[in-house]
């Protein structure tokens, strides 16, 4: 039987902080995907500015998970997916909040999954929101000299590149389409991430027992600041991104770990010379580069089967979405 006969129940996370104007356009648009089982679900994560609120109270009909505290996007997805789980989700799409969605996206996730039954996420084709011509990713893999996941293709134009489906070793996070069965076997997101790499970390175990696939077919459009360029990054993304680089690699061996640390040092010291050279560009200059050095010192720290007091760790209140 053809799966539109009868439509399995789809679920969508879309994580909220502090962010209403950015999670109203999303849920809009999640309004017209012309999918006829989707479910919305809007998770609040700790918003101090009432977002959260006026997002329920916008959104009266839609499914809303509110936390009691500040999880980042691992701990806020893993509410989300939580709640899917509790209410029979067959497949759970996770996404940022300030993405927009193209009508039918969801088609094609169904359709992969109906047709390889061992498949456990399916990625979008996701382009930049105000250059809808251009890749911000068509599929990831994880690069092990570059210590990090790659977004495929981002910069290039979207007609040329992208236009292949196919496997992949990643699958990034701005959205990506689950089966529910894939949280029973593994889990969810590893919540001591925060923000960024938690999904580098969901990718790898997800490949132990499942395929990632990505499809040109689902086409979604991500505001995105964490790829246009080392002058545009936040504090937050300048700690967390270098210091969870150096966590994830601590499963590794010594050789590996002293390399993924002098590769990190080599960024942190590039990226803090381009700071300095355009400082009068950059927002609070002093601070982004002492977020990126105590990311790369308490990283370094983590590489190597330290600890952390909790007090040592910045930006705990706040989060990426």
């Amino acid at each position: 039987m053809n799966w539109r006969d009868s439509p399995p129940g789809v679920f969508v996370v879309v994580l909220n902080w502090n962010g209403f104007e950015e999670s109203r356009e999303c849920v809009h648009s999640l309004l017209r995907a012309e999918y006829p089982n989707l479910h919305i679900v809007i998770v609040d994560n700790a918003s101090a500015d009432g977002s959260g609120r006026l997002l329920h109270s916008t959104f009266p009909d839609l499914h809303f998970v509110q936390s009691s505290e500040n999880g980042g996007y691992a701990g806020g997805m893993n509410l989300g997916a939580a709640f899917a789980l509790s209410k029979n989700a067959e497949y759970i799409i996770l996404m940022n909040n300030d993405v927009v969605v193209t009508p039918g996206f969801v088609d094609p996730f169904i359709d992969i999954f109906g047709r390889n039954s061992n498949t456990g996420i399916v990625s979008p084709k996701v382009l930049y929101k105000d250059r809808k011509d251009c890749i911000y990713c068509a599929g990831a893999r994880i690069s092990y000299a570059l210590c990090s996941g790659v977004s495929l293709f981002q910069g290039r134009k979207h007609d040329s590149f992208g236009n292949v489906e196919g496997p992949a070793s990643m699958a990034e996070g701005s959205c990506l389409c689950v089966r529910a069965s894939v949280f029973r076997a593994i889990g969810y997101f590893d919540p001591k991430y925060f923000m960024y790499f938690e999904d580098m970390d969901f990718s790898m175990r997800v490949n132990k027992k499942f395929g990632i696939i990505y499809t040109p077919k689902s086409i979604i459009y991500h505001k995105s600041g964490a790829g246009r360029g080392w002058l545009v990054h936040s504090q937050l993304y300048q700690y967390f991104y270098t210091r969870n680089r150096l966590w994830f690699f601590s499963r590794f061996g010594f050789l590996y770990r002293c390399y993924v640390l002098m590769f990190s040092s080599l960024v942190v010291l590039a990226k803090s010379a381009r700071l300095w050279m355009h400082r009068e560009k950059v927002n609070d200059f002093s601070s982004s580069v002492r977020a990126l050095w105590k990311g790369l010192s308490h990283g370094s720290i983590l590489l190597f089967g330290g600890t952390l007091p909790p007090h040592e760790e910045p930006f705990r209140s706040v989060n990426h979405s």
